[in-house]
């Protein structure tokens, strides 16, 4: 068990999160391979796969210097040591569970996904091993990215955290501002792509074409990854589960930030309206009611809205019975 005793201090908890958020980042700068330019950004095939080698690596240096840090200044046994990083005992239930939560929170973006686009009809295995097995992106952005992002600022960070005997809600509404901070690294991401031959960076920094998106971009992903990571970490907390974070990370990025204004159907919703036109009675004539160039009727975004706001509610009041589990790492 973690000893009575705290072995390390919450500041050097938080800096070595720190150290590992620059080991995780770095890479992608220093080395030219691994650097977003005019000719190549960061959706480059050749950029992806260094960079996910580089992620490889970067992850495998602060797993063994967490370890050491639990094991020998903190004395914490094999066993402890696995528990805290979450990676054992594995429970189905509060994984299954945990899922369920954050996929009630993102009731709406699936009712719009699933049934106003009819994507459902899509859904299976071969779609999955197209969009993530054989295109570098997906793999990135609902394997790599996940896996690694929660290995280090989940598992990592927050057992580096237990050990300081840092209270369960400074943990989970602290330790989420370093996940946000990380991502902020793109706005560099966006100057540097946008830089013409011949350019400075510096010029390119000042050009408010280049600049005011960046930011606005920047300051949005802060604010919604460290909404993610208290939600993350609070199941964390709450089940000693990576597996639990992981899936819950690659979800939500396959399903992208929840419309928050605006009408369903807007891009996509053809299909829609063609069933609207061979079902039978009423319901058909009010779906179809108010089109306009293939426009859905307002009904369907009156209930998207309804359904994005009665998950976000049952999210609220189901959050603490779908992540009670035996494993917890601490006390709320």
């Amino acid at each position: 068990m973690v000893p009575t005793t705290p072995a390390i201090t919450p500041h050097v908890a938080g800096g070595l999160t720190v150290l590992f958020t620059i080991i995780y980042i770095a890479p992608f700068y220093l080395s030219p391979t691994l650097r977003s330019n005019s000719i190549a950004n960061r959706n480059t095939p050749s950029v992806i796969q260094a960079r996910i080698r580089a992620v490889v690596w970067s992850c495998v240096t602060s797993v063994v210097i967490t370890v050491c840090v639990l094991s020998f200044k903190g004395h914490v046994a094999p066993r402890e040591v696995l528990h805290l990083l979450g990676v054992y005992p594995v429970s189905i239930i509060d994984t299954a569970k945990s899922f369920l939560l954050v996929a009630i929170l993102f009731a709406g973006p699936l009712f719009e996904r699933a049934v106003v686009e009819g994507e459902w009809r899509s859904w299976g295995a071969v779609t999955v091993k197209e969009t993530v097995y054989d295109d570098l992106i997906g793999w990135r952005n609902l394997v790599v990215g996940p896996v690694s992002e929660e290995l280090v600022f989940r598992s990592l960070a927050i057992s580096l955290f237990i050990l300081a005997q840092t209270s369960a809600r400074r943990i989970t509404f602290t330790s989420p501002l370093i996940f946000g901070v990380a991502h902020v690294h793109h706005l560099h991401e966006t100057i540097n792509s946008s830089r013409r031959p011949g350019a400075s960076y510096l010029s390119t920094a000042l050009t408010p074409s280049v600049i005011l998106p960046g930011l606005i971009r920047s300051v949005f992903q802060f604010f919604y990854t460290s909404l993610f990571g208290f939600i993350a970490a609070f199941i964390y907390l709450r089940t000693s589960s990576l597996i639990a974070c992981v899936l819950a990370h690659s979800f939500c990025n396959w399903m992208g930030l929840p419309r928050f204004w605006g009408r369903v159907g807007q891009e996509v919703g053809e299909e829609i309206l063609d069933q609207s036109h061979n079902a039978d009675g009423n319901v058909a004539d009010a779906l179809q009611a108010g089109t306009d160039d293939q426009q859905l009727s307002i009904i369907w975004t009156i209930a998207y809205y309804i359904i994005l706001f009665s998950g976000a509610i049952a999210f609220w009041k189901l959050r603490w019975s779908l992540t009670h589990s035996d494993s917890a790492l601490t006390e709320f």
